[in-house]
């Protein structure tokens, strides 16, 4: 279903934008994380809906990048910041989520033709 990929495209663009648009003031890292991986997670989204095969390598590329999503806060230290924290957190969990639901469910995606 490619209603899930671009769920995860529109993700990874709400990544990008997340620092701008919820002021991540004096976090740096937060920052450059966010643009980064919504620029990959976008991406490789992206790629990976405009392709006809059901499990592609950017469906595993961005399922890692939600996991990293949900972790960054900690790992980078910036999870005392609660907008920042929180927003990764969710996105990261529904990126991750999405990614499991295409993975365990090949056969709902599948493209049908009708000859």
């Amino acid at each position: 279903m490619k209603t899930l990929r671009w769920t995860n495209f529109a993700l990874g663009v709400w990544l990008i934008i997340a620092p701008f648009a919820l002021l991540y003031r004096g976090i740096r890292a937060a920052l450059l994380d966010d643009v980064a991986v919504g620029l990959l997670i976008a991406a490789y989204s992206l790629s990976s809906a405009l392709q006809i095969e059901q499990m592609t390598v950017s469906n595993w590329l961005v399922g890692a990048l939600g996991l990293w999503a949900l972790v960054s806060p900690y790992v980078l230290h910036f999870s005392g910041a609660t907008v920042a924290m929180r927003n990764n957190v969710i996105v990261g969990a529904a990126v991750t989520i999405v990614t499991i639901w295409l993975a365990a469910n090949p056969w709902r995606h599948q493209h049908h033709r009708v000859d």
